[in-house]
């Protein structure tokens, strides 16, 4: 099952759907199609469809605000692989994410550590030299002294895209 891009009626991307549950979509005339793959059809007695990879709702649906879920790779792409305590641009292999309060400091007082608050991107040196303690601790601060550390105000499906195949995606979706 392929994935198919579903679009608000004002083309804002909503959600990343299942080609079976796009088809449904499509059938109820609660959809219509966008782009589609021509090489796949889908046929009904009453209509040819491609296969679809993008599709529209033909009405407006309200969406919640959804934040991205907190994960290494994420917390990364969010400080756009740079150390946030000396500011030294990272490679994927390089980039490591080190915890503002220290984990140690989070398990002794109950707080949950692996939080958007809590991350950011760190180099091995940096977070060498800062270890298990806090930043003011090891004398430390962050590079940017605006910076603050916290859940990305894009949409989710930004990160999406960022691993996606479907390159005609692009642009519906603002990265």
């Amino acid at each position: 099952m392929s994935s198919v891009l579903l679009l608000g009626a004002d083309f804002q991307p909503m959600a990343v759907i299942g080609s079976r549950r796009a088809l449904g979509l499509i059938m109820a005339e609660k959809a219509e199609p966008i782009l589609g793959e021509p090489e796949f059809q889908m046929k009904s007695p009453s209509r040819t469809i491609s296969l679809p990879t993008v599709i529209r709702l033909r009405y407006y649906v309200r969406v919640p605000h959804r934040t991205a879920h907190w994960s290494k790779p994420n917390v990364l792409r969010r400080d756009k692989y740079q150390c946030q305590f000396c500011g030294v641009r990272l490679s994927d292999d390089e980039a490591t994410v080190d915890h503002v309060v220290s984990l140690a400091e989070c398990r002794k007082n109950g707080i949950k550590p692996n939080t958007w608050g809590n991350t950011v991107c760190a180099c091995r040196k940096c977070q060498k030299r800062k270890g298990d303690r806090g930043m003011t601790e090891a004398g430390m601060k962050f590079n940017n002294p605006q910076f603050e550390p916290k859940a990305p105000r894009v949409n989710y499906l930004v990160l999406v895209l960022q691993n996606s195949k479907h390159e005609e995606w692009r642009k519906y979706i603002r990265a």
